[in-house]
């Protein structure tokens, strides 16, 4: 993968990253499977995916990205 795949997964996870904190700052607060999860009508992960889908990315990977730019992966607990 080139550098400009790259940088345009990292580009839209960081809009579907900050789509999904925008929907968990609303009152009441809704839960996290209800805004996120794959198998709802259009969910957030589902409908930003969808635009780098066609770069030949998987939804593990793009997932993933996601995990690594909010501190989920890689960092010491």
């Amino acid at each position: 993968m080139n550098q400009a795949t790259e940088n345009a997964i990292q580009a839209e996870a960081k809009r579907c990253s900050d789509a999904i904190q925008a929907a968990m700052k609303k009152k009441p607060k809704p839960k996290f499977d209800s805004v996120s999860k794959p198998l709802l009508s259009k969910p957030l992960l589902s409908k930003h995916y969808e635009n780098v889908k066609p770069l030949g990315i998987t939804f593990v990977k793009f997932v993933s990205v996601i995990g690594r730019l909010n501190g989920r992966y890689g960092v010491e607990s």
